[in-house]
């Protein structure tokens, strides 16, 4: 009875956050509007998210987060920085807050997933048309754009809503694992579920991003390894190494030139390019290696404070005097915190970070033994929270090798996703 009072004194906030999630690619203004008007409806629900033991995690880091903050190299662009954390440590709190039923989980889910099957269309026509499309009825203040402003050298990779491949990767991450779960934890998955995954999982494609392409790969095989379905693993890993026999075989092999001729040329080229050192394919990946060294320098001359938030490209010209121009951040999200934000904070993020996957997997297990029952909602439940985990998971490994979280929609995601493979482990630690 009590949460069903909370969750009809939390009805008009409810509205605003679906609303804030369905826009999220599409409109930072509408997602950001949504959610502050959602955020004031539902402060009086507070106090009681604010106990809970992953928000007291967050609400030390903050504290060690700012405190860090002002022994900065550049006070100003780091207190800037701050805002890569601090508001999605409350939003993070405002998911506890309303999502509280399994009936509200399955309406942010639908409502994710609905939002990436339009995401993932955008992407697709940007890819096939090679064009930008842009509807700015509020130029400079509200505007969508599918593509790229920057067309030199982007126009023939998928951005969708995001502008930048890297970003428009990082999303599709986030939910492609989310639909392949819901398409296996269904009997009979309906033709807008292989629709969704199939236009998502197409334009990831079209990111020719090499870190998403290796990290759905792997995510991908081992939600099919959960769900006992041996032979799409071995024709995923079949294709993955005629992919790369093509890409990295010797020209003169009578295979490897059959194979470019039926293997779609976006995925062998990229394969080719990383290969030749006369290629920005190749070079992105010299530039990533030079900024984890210059990241793993200034992580040990400054180690408890760091350099400051979002300081890295001024220290690297400024202190190291190296070329900054291609690297604007360490190309790895752990060194960005080690080397920014100092090892404390550092460890606090990465560690709350773990302690969420470990949480959600436990409470992934426990549902697994109860689903061998075979009722069909814990079964659901069960992929649902399989799918956000395997979210999860694949953002924190995409950021291995790239800083997806510069852009404040995709912070979102992963903050929503946490948020609610969180409600599974709170539910746990109340059983």
């Amino acid at each position: 009875m009590a949460e069903r009072s909370l969750e009809q004194s939390t009805q008009s906030s409810w509205v605003f956050f679906l609303v804030g999630v369905a826009a999220l690619p599409i409109s930072p203004l509408v997602l950001l509007v949504s959610w502050l008007i959602c955020l004031i409806l539902a402060w009086r629900s507070g106090p009681s998210v604010l106990s809970t033991p992953p928000m007291r995690w967050l609400g030390i880091t903050a504290l060690v987060l700012t405190v860090t903050t002002f022994f900065s190299y550049r006070l100003t662009d780091s207190l800037l920085g701050l805002f890569n954390y601090l508001p999605f440590f409350l939003f993070f709190g405002l998911v506890l807050c309303l999502v509280r039923s399994e009936e509200r989980l399955v309406q942010v889910l639908r409502v994710a997933l609905a939002s990436g099957l339009l995401t993932g269309v955008a992407g697709v026509v940007e890819w096939v048309s090679g064009q930008n499309w842009r509807w700015a009825p509020w130029p400079g203040v509200f505007e969508v754009l599918v593509g790229s402003r920057q067309e030199t050298g982007i126009l023939e990779r998928v951005t969708s809503f995001f502008g930048w491949p890297t970003s428009a990767a990082a999303y599709f991450l986030l939910i492609l694992p989310l639909s392949v779960a819901m398409v296996l934890g269904t009997v009979r998955p309906t033709v807008r579920d292989w629709v969704t995954l199939g236009t998502m999982a197409t334009a990831l494609v079209g990111t020719a991003s090499r870190n998403a392409w290796g990290v759905i790969l792997l995510v991908v095989c081992i939600l099919m390894l959960v769900a006992k379905r041996i032979w799409p693993v071995a024709v995923l890993v079949l294709a993955t190494i005629l992919v790369l026999l093509a890409g990295a075989g010797p020209d003169d092999w009578a295979v490897v030139a059959f194979l470019r001729q039926v293997i779609p040329d976006v995925l062998w080229q990229k394969v080719a390019a990383s290969l030749d050192s006369g290629t920005s394919s190749y070079e992105s990946l010299t530039n990533r290696w030079g900024a984890w060294q210059t990241a793993w320098d200034m992580l040990w001359q400054r180690p408890l404070t760091g350099w400051g938030l979002q300081t890295f490209p001024f220290v690297e010209a400024e202190i190291y005097h190296r070329d900054a121009e291609m690297t604007l951040h360490p190309h790895n999200i752990y060194l960005t915190y080690f080397a920014e934000a100092g090892l404390p904070t550092g460890l606090l993020l990465t560690g709350f970070y773990v302690w969420s996957v470990v949480g959600g997997t436990r409470r992934a297990f426990q549902l697994h033994a109860a689903a061998r029952t075979g009722d069909p909602e814990t079964v659901r439940r069960f992929w649902q929270l399989v799918g956000l985990v395997a979210g999860v998971v694949a953002y924190l490994a995409f950021g291995l090798f790239d800083v997806p979280f510069y852009d404040s929609r995709i912070n979102a995601m992963f903050w929503l996703w946490l948020g609610l493979v969180w409600h599974h482990t709170l539910e746990l630690d109340d059983t």
